[in-house]
C-alpha cells in the first residue's frame, strides 16, 4: 500500500496539483453570474460551492488569493448580488470556457453565446437562461483563509428558478439528476450524477 510520500515521489508540480485537487472527489459545478459598475456582464466557473446553512439560507464560494484581477469576485464586491447557475452536458463545453482569462471589458454571455436571464426586480445582475437552475444571491461577508490566502464569500438566497418543478420533491428536496447537474472533479474532469437511494435519518 501506497503512502503519500510514495504517490508524490519524484513525480513534478503538475502531477502535484492535479493529485491534491481531485483528492476531496467531485463537487457540483456553477456558472457565477456578476454584472460590473460598467455594465459588462461576467460569468466565472466555480466548484467550491459549500451550503453553510438553511435558516438563514447562506451558501459559501472559494475564490483563489485576489493577487491578480478576478472579475467575479470584484464585481460582487461592487454590487453585492451574483447569481448561480446549474451547468449541464449541453451547456459543459461552453460553460467551461468561462474559466478562461477574459479582459475586463469583454462581455462573457455575448463572447460564449450565452443568453442574459433577470430575476424581476433584479436587472442588473445577469443569469444564464439556458441553465436549468438559477440561484440569486446577495454577498453576506468574507473570511479570509491565512493558511493561504483564499477567501470564502458567504451569500444569502433571495431567489431561485428552477425550470422543472417536477425535480423539488414532497418533502422540500431538489432532485439534481433530474435537472441534469454536472459534478466535477479538480479542474476539468465532468461527471454526471446518478441518485441511488434516499436513506432515512435515525432520529426519524
Amino acid at each position: 500500500m501506497k503512502t503519500l510520500s510514495n504517490y508524490l515521489k519524484d513525480e513534478d508540480r503538475h502531477f502535484r496539483i492535479n493529485f491534491f485537487n481531485t483528492l476531496s472527489g467531485v463537487r457540483s459545478v456553477w456558472m457565477v453570474g456578476t454584472q460590473s459598475k460598467a455594465g459588462v456582464k461576467n460569468l466565472g466557473l466555480f466548484n467550491s460551492l459549500v451550503h453553510i446553512g438553511a435558516n438563514p439560507p447562506l451558501l459559501g464560494l472559494i475564490f483563489r488569493p485576489h493577487s491578480v484581477p478576478r472579475h467575479t469576485l470584484e464585481n460582487i464586491n461592487e454590487s453585492g448580488l451574483y447569481t448561480l447557475n446549474s451547468v449541464t452536458s449541453e451547456l459543459m463545453h461552453l460553460a467551461h470556457r468561462t474559466a478562461e482569462k477574459f479582459e475586463a471589458h469583454e462581455d462573457e454571455f455575448e463572447l460564449l453565446g450565452f443568453t442574459p436571464w433577470y430575476f424581476g426586480s433584479y436587472p442588473n445582475v445577469p443569469a444564464v437562461a439556458e441553465s436549468p437552475l438559477k440561484i440569486l444571491l446577495r454577498y453576506v461577508e468574507k473570511h479570509l483563509i491565512a493558511a493561504n490566502q483564499t477567501q470564502l464569500l458567504v451569500g444569502e438566497v433571495i431567489d431561485v428558478h428552477i425550470k422543472v418543478d417536477a425535480a423539488v420533491q414532497s418533502d422540500g428536496s431538489i432532485d439534481h439528476q433530474i435537472l441534469g447537474h454536472l459534478a466535477v472533479s479538480g479542474l476539468n474532469d465532468y461527471y454526471a450524477l446518478s441518485h441511488l437511494l434516499s436513506m432515512s435519518r435515525s432520529d426519524d
